[in-house]
């Protein structure tokens, strides 16, 4: 059997990604995720910790599906019979009183269909007739009906004993929507877990600084704490530091005392000042180190002390934010309680260009989903591909998977791409 190639140059994402749950699960199986009762509008984004159960039909009544007129006692109206209206029912208002046959009532969509009737004819199927002489309403049916009733039952949305939210589910606005329905106020969910963040380099300063050469203004963790963010998680403390090993050694131990993830970005290369991943062996551990994928290395993964942690990241911003949406984002539900991860929505595009490039390791390119004349989804690659530069990934929405042994593909090629557009729903 022939050796793939390129194995020396780092675990593949998939092997990765798995090898990194697999040690983050023996973590967190000796310890229980800590929950709480919360409102549900404060619970976007959270994670339910049990399955909740309806406890009735939902909506519980008969409801009609148009504006028209419920009639009693038919097995299914035909063209010219007539009723007398004796009432009306309306959103939150029903119709109480008992209806006998020849009977109808006006109602209006929503509303609650009485026992008696089985039927509810559109008022667009009504011919409305004033009997003189008397205070009563007929109507007629002027065209035969289709087979349906234009009532929903009373468990049209949900049966009683449904699970509603099961555990381990992200809370979604429409899942809000659909708690509320069900008249739930409170819900069980998974506590926010904390993560500290070390951004360290020589070259640092602060947005809004004076910055003279050499230097750079420092923006990776604004980057890095707004995708996180997006993805639905907090950074709870930042740690900005020189590459001076004493000093980056303490904000790493302090890190790792008073959050459950610590992530680094920078230093984790193989430079003379490159000491975060000697460090992470004196206090913890590693566990790997780089992949095989560009943009996205250096990478380290390992844990501070045994049981926290700890993601090495690249000092380029757009490696970084590769390494948050493919290895960093499984973590962090895994961390919430996610039942069933979710990473980026993969399907195949065609690209708009030619695409040359050095073959040798799997390389994720940033491009704009676009729509043709015709309809039809294309991939279109700006020609800004730099790790350095943020710039490439304004306005993306994908990341086209290049395989590790293309250097030239053909305009109108299909490829698999990642869509990392932020859901809505």
């Amino acid at each position: 059997m022939t050796q793939e190639p390129f194995l020396r140059e780092g675990l593949k994402v998939e092997e990765a990604r798995q090898e990194v749950l697999k040690e983050i699960k023996k973590v967190l199986d000796n310890s229980t995720i800590p929950y709480e009762s919360i409102s549900l509008e404060n619970s976007l984004e959270k994670i339910s910790s049990k399955d909740i159960f309806v406890k009735q039909n939902i909506p519980g009544f008969r409801a009609s599906v148009m504006d028209g007129y419920a009639v009693s006692h038919c097995a299914k109206p035909h063209k010219g019979q007539h009723w007398k209206v004796v009432g009306q029912s309306s959103a939150g208002k029903p119709y109480t009183n008992n209806l006998y046959e020849g009977e109808a009532i006006s109602i209006s969509t929503g509303s609650l269909v009485p026992d008696e009737c089985s039927w509810v004819i559109p008022i667009e199927q009504i011919k409305i007739e004033m009997i003189k002489d008397s205070s009563f309403v007929r109507i007629h049916l002027i065209d035969d009906l289709s087979t349906s009733t234009w009532i929903r039952p009373v468990n049209d949305q949900l049966s009683e004993g449904d699970i509603v939210l099961a555990k381990g589910q992200k809370i979604t606005p429409s899942i809000i929507g659909l708690l509320a329905s069900c008249g739930i106020s409170y819900i069980s969910v998974f506590k926010s877990f904390k993560i500290g963040l070390l951004i360290s380099g020589d070259e640092l300063i602060s947005p809004g600084k004076e910055k003279s050469t050499g230097l750079i203004w420092e923006s990776n963790s604004f980057l890095i704490k707004s995708v996180i963010k997006n993805l639905g998680y907090d950074i709870n403390e930042i740690s900005i530091k020189a590459d001076e090993k004493l000093k980056l050694k303490d904000s790493l131990i302090k890190l790792a005392k008073n959050n459950q993830i610590v992530i680094s970005i920078g230093g984790i290369s193989v430079g003379e000042k490159d000491y975060i991943k000697n460090i992470i062996n004196e206090i913890g551990s590693i566990k790997f180190w780089k992949l095989f994928l560009k943009p996205g290395r250096p990478f380290a993964f390992g844990f501070i002390g045994k049981d926290v942690p700890f993601f090495g990241l690249p000092g380029n911003p757009v490696s970084a934010v590769v390494i948050c949406l493919q290895i960093l984002w499984p973590v962090l539900q895994v961390f919430s309680g996610v039942k069933n991860i979710e990473t980026p929505y993969r399907f195949k595009i065609r690209i708009n260009s030619d695409l040359k490039r050095r073959k040798g390791r799997p390389e994720l390119i940033r491009s704009k989903l676009k729509v043709d004349q015709e309809g039809e989804l294309y991939a279109d690659i700006p020609p800004t591909q730099s790790s350095s530069q943020i710039t490439s990934l304004i306005d993306s929405d994908l990341l086209i998977e290049i395989p590790p042994d293309r250097d030239f593909l053909k305009e109108g090629t299909y490829l698999w791409a990642q869509l990392f557009r932020k859901q809505i729903l």
